[in-house]
This record gives C-alpha cells, structure tokens and sequence, in this order.
C-alpha cells in the first residue's frame, strides 16, 4: 500500500512535485514550503513547478488532495473485495489505519490542514473534493449496515462519528514511537475494532 518514492520525471512531475512538498513540510514545516526549494529537490528548473501551481497554496491545496484521493482508491478496493463480507466496515477500518500508518508523512500533513471540508451531517454530501469521497465509503457502508439494524438516523450518525474517531486514534497511537504494546499493532487492529461494539 506504501507508494515507493521513485523518481516521477518523464510525465509525473506533478505528483513528484506533490511528494517533495509533504516531505519538506514534514521536515522543516510549512512556513519555510517555497516552489522554488520543491524544484531544486526534484532536479528541475525554478520555472518548472510554475507549470501546475501558480502559487504556494495551490501546491498546498494539491497535496491534500492527492493524499485524500489515494485514500479513496485504497478504500474502494477493500469495499470491492469484501462488498458480501460481514466484515467490511472492520476491513475499511483496517485499510484507513494501515494507509496512514504505512504513510505517515501523509497522515502529519492532513491533521495539520485547517480546511479539511468533510460533511458528516448530510446523507449525500454536495462536498465534492477527494477527502469527501474517502470519508462518503465509510459512511455510506457504514449506514447500510447501521440501518439494516434498525439504529435510528441521529444515532447512526453519532456511531458513524465515533468510528471515524476510533480509525483515527488507531492511527494515533500506532504511530507514535514511544507506545509500549505486548502485540503485532497490524495483527490487532481487526480484532480492536471488534471489540469496540460500534460495528453490531
């Protein structure tokens, strides 16, 4: 799941672009994120980032949105896999906690976008951006299962919140270094969901 970090020249200098600037941004932080730094890291021209972003927060706006959407591509083929399972909102769990955790760079750089736009209120959500379309298959898979059971509609939206916030503190503390766990964290993680009765 992990995306190698080859060189993305030849017709992907825009995800290349992309990737330096996480990195960058996780080392040395946002403040000092500039084009023209991201284009000397990719051994290309001061001009050549010029050509996708015209600004620093049009790189910045990308960034999120290319992490959101290779989170989306992840999540769709693990509902695709186990769409007749039993245990699928427990396998998109486990799919959002590893993509993070295998990607921790994208994981800093998300929690530290003030404008995520996610709406947990509406059925269908007007939002159209990626990190909406990742949140809107664990929501939609969540609610078929929620409503199967009869749970009612402001319940299901408070369990669908508590599992977003179970995935995420999953992350959390699976990534930080100085946690202290008897077990394998990804031979854990299905049963942990399991065990937390969000999913009956």
């Amino acid at each position: 799941m992990k995306k190698s970090k080859k060189s993305y020249h030849h017709g992907n200098l825009r995800e290349e672009l992309i990737e330096k600037g996480i990195e960058m941004i996780n080392e040395v932080g946002e403040e000092k994120l500039s084009l023209r730094r991201i284009a000397k890291m990719c051994g290309v021209s001061n001009a050549a980032p010029y050509t996708y972003f015209k600004k620093k927060s049009d790189l910045l706006e990308a960034m999120s949105d290319y992490i959101w959407k290779i989170l989306a591509m992840e999540l769709a083929k693990t509902r695709k896999k186990y769409e007749n399972s039993e245990d699928l909102l427990v396998k998109l769990g486990k799919t959002y906690v590893m993509f993070f955790c295998e990607n921790h760079e994208y994981y800093y750089f998300i929690i530290s976008r003030s404008n995520t736009k996610i709406d947990l209120l509406s059925e269908f959500s007007k939002i159209e951006n990626s990190n909406q379309s990742a949140f809107n298959i664990l929501k939609s898979e969540a609610t078929k299962v929620l409503q199967k059971a009869d749970v009612p509609n402001q319940a299901i939206q408070d369990k669908i919140i508590a599992m977003w916030a179970l995935v995420q503190g999953l992350v959390t503390i699976m990534i930080m270094n100085d946690i202290t766990y008897s077990e394998i964290w990804e031979e854990k993680i299905e049963e942990i969901i399991k065990s937390v009765c969000i999913v009956k």
